[in-house]
C-alpha cells in the first residue's frame, strides 16, 4: 500500500468509525462511498485531491494535514483568499465565452473534416473540453455556495 492509501486508512478505517467517517468524507468530496474505501485500500488507486481535502476536514487528522501542507507551506481558510478581480461572475463567465467562440468554430470545422484522422483527434479534443467546462461548471456551483455572487 502506497503512503497515501496508507495514511487514509490509518484516519478513515483503522480506528472502526469508517461507517461516519467514509460517507462524510464522500459526500464533502462528491464521490461514492465505495471510491473513498478504494483510495484507503487499494494501492493502485492514486488518492484524488478532493479526497484528501475532505478526509483532513472530517478528521482533523495531522497526518492527513502534513500531506495539504508540504514543508514551507500553510493552509488558508477559504475566507482568507483573494476575491475575483471582478464583482461579478457573470462577468467573469462572459469573458470565458468570448475567449472561446473561436475555439468552437474550429472544432465545428474539425468535425467537418473530410479526413478521418482530423474528425479523430477534433472528437477528442470536444471530449477533453466538456470535462474542462464539467471542472469550471463544478468550481462556479462550489463559489455560489460559499457565498459567492451571480449578478447578471
Amino acid at each position: 500500500m502506497n503512503d497515501i492509501n496508507a495514511i487514509l486508512y490509518e484516519a478513515l478505517i483503522q480506528n472502526r468509525e469508517d461507517q461516519v467517517l467514509v460517507p462524510q468524507v464522500a459526500t464533502m468530496a462528491g464521490m461514492a462511498a465505495r471510491t473513498v474505501y478504494e483510495y484507503c485500500s487499494d494501492p493502485r488507486r492514486t488518492p484524488d485531491i478532493r479526497a484528501i481535502r475532505a478526509a483532513f476536514a472530517v478528521t482533523q487528522s495531522p497526518t492527513i494535514k502534513r500531506l495539504l501542507e508540504p514543508p514551507g507551506w500553510r493552509l488558508m481558510p477559504v475566507a482568507d483568499l483573494a476575491r475575483p478581480q471582478t464583482d461579478s461572475l457573470s462577468r467573469e463567465i462572459e469573458d470565458v465565452v468570448i475567449q472561446t467562440g473561436a475555439l468552437m468554430q474550429h472544432l465545428r470545422n474539425g468535425l467537418m473534416s473530410r479526413e478521418t484522422a482530423t474528425v479523430v483527434k477534433t472528437a477528442r479534443l470536444i471530449g477533453n473540453l466538456e470535462r474542462e467546462v464539467m471542472e469550471v461548471r463544478r468550481l462556479f456551483e462550489d463559489t455560489v455556495r460559499q457565498g459567492g455572487e451571480w449578478q447578471s
